[in-house]
């Protein structure tokens, strides 16, 4: 029936309540640090371990930390084999349920030998059971459409700030400023959303491309389009992609590329050179299709950068959901 709420409005909601609820959860995150046992976080070793979003977060964590000289790893939960435990080990295992069969099992072959955080919502779950310490993930509200939007974000901001406790500079001016930032990307999206979903909605795969270091959200951002419109759309470090990628990009094509990476302006001019257009988010490079500006906080400190540019891939999965829902009901026949 017309005026039916759906999914698409609930996922629109997460993503619009995301200043208020990244406020929330950086509060959450901070007192949850100060209050861990003493000494947990000073061992040499960080393994971070999670599935999906929890993943792909962990993945960005590692890489920042390894770029100060911390020794970390992160893992897909279900995968065999792993960083073995031991008491020079701490163990970070993220499931936003606590309820994740394969990273429960991760956490439970630390227990006792490593030491082990739980970053879960749910500090009753079978995960927090496995640790000797649990962070809360959820703020003031969980997600009401099912789509790691919020939960992936105070995700990163967890690992964000757990990262500050061995290398202050990896939380930037801090990560609070990210409130205002994304806010004011959020206020700003009419400027582009339209045009930007146009040049996505090309019916073929997406090439998502952005700097190596942040490889974890850029597999976040294709995840959105895979998970609310159900789009084809694939992830790359934006110098690897000129190696491994474009060959399936055909004439009319789309590429979403995330500013930051000393192959950007190759890729654009390969991306034009095949007949494709690029929609670029961050530096406006001069020769994009669409350019997304971030705001000049977001671009000048990763820490806050890491927490802001995916709301743009949200947006844009919202937005092309919602089409791809129209279109639907108009075959069915249905009122709209």
């Amino acid at each position: 029936m017309s005026g039916e709420r759906t999914r698409v409005d609930d996922l629109t909601e997460d993503i619009l309540a995301a200043p208020d609820e990244l406020a929330a959860a950086i509060d959450l995150h901070r007192r949850g640090i100060a209050a861990l046992p003493e000494g947990l976080l000073e061992r040499p070793r960080w393994v971070l371990i999670g599935m999906g979003s929890s993943g792909f977060a962990a993945r960005d964590a590692a890489a920042v930390l390894r770029s100060v000289g911390h020794e970390a790893i992160a893992e897909v939960a279900s995968a065999s084999g792993g960083v073995p435990p031991g008491p020079d080990t701490l163990a970070i295992v993220i499931s936003n349920s606590g309820r994740t069969t394969e990273t429960v099992a991760a956490a439970a072959r630390h227990h006792h030998r490593s030491g082990v955080i739980a970053l879960t919502s749910d500090p009753a779950s079978a995960l927090a059971a496995e640790a000797d310490a649990v962070l809360p993930l959820v703020g003031e509200r969980p997600e009401t459409a099912g789509i790691a939007t919020l939960s992936s974000r105070s995700t990163v901001a967890a690992l964000r700030l757990l990262a500050g406790q061995v290398d202050p500079s990896l939380v930037g001016h801090g990560i609070a400023s990210a409130v205002p930032s994304l806010e004011t990307l959020l206020d700003d999206r009419a400027a582009w959303l339209t045009r930007a979903a146009d040049v996505l909605a090309t019916g073929r795969p997406i090439h998502v491309l952005g700097d190596g270091l942040r490889l974890g959200g850029l597999h976040q951002a294709a995840l959105m389009l895979r998970e609310a419109p159900r789009m084809e759309a694939f992830a790359w470090d934006t110098g690897d992609w000129l190696h491994v990628g474009l060959y399936t990009l055909l004439p009319g094509d789309a590429v979403l590329l995330f500013s930051g990476s000393p192959a950007d302006d190759e890729v654009i001019r390969t991306v034009h050179a095949r007949g494709s257009k690029v929609v670029v988010v961050g530096d406006d490079r001069g020769d994009s299709d669409i350019h997304v500006p971030l705001p000049v906080t977001v671009t000048e400190d990763p820490a806050i950068r890491s927490l802001v540019e995916s709301a743009v891939p949200e947006l844009l999965s919202a937005e092309l959901w919602a089409r791809a829902a129209a279109t639907t009901i108009g075959e069915d026949g249905a009122s709209s």
